[in-house]
């Protein structure tokens, strides 16, 4: 069963689901232009580096991670964001569960996704 994206006006409960899933990660919105992710990240996950195209926002909404950014880890605690222009590559690393609210900007042209 395919996840449901949001449509334009709708509100998005982050830490609410639907149905008996259980909070899960999922692309939230997905346009042309814009992907906006949760990331449910139980401690000791790593997400392995990556890149994507075009600039992205992480905000961690709760929990701790660290953010790997060339050779250097990030802290990042709830309420933090962080920026990266596109084509940086970066991995995430939860400290403890966290849910990371991840927003890509897609340049004209490209329609990739993450996995995570």
């Amino acid at each position: 069963m395919a996840l449901k994206h949001a449509t334009s006006g709708e509100v998005v409960n982050l830490l609410q689901t639907s149905g008996s899933l259980g909070l899960i990660s999922q692309a939230l919105v997905s346009a042309p232009r814009l992907e906006l992710m949760r990331l449910v990240l139980p401690a000791g996950k790593l997400v392995p580096r990556h890149a994507v195209t075009g600039p992205i926002t992480i905000f961690c909404h709760q929990g701790n991670l660290e953010v790997q950014v060339d050779a250097d880890w990030q802290p990042m605690d709830a309420n933090d964001l962080m920026y990266l222009d596109g084509d940086v590559g970066h991995a995430l690393r939860a400290l403890s569960d966290a849910i990371v609210l991840v927003t890509i900007f897609r340049p004209p042209g490209t329609h990739a996704s993450v996995d995570t």
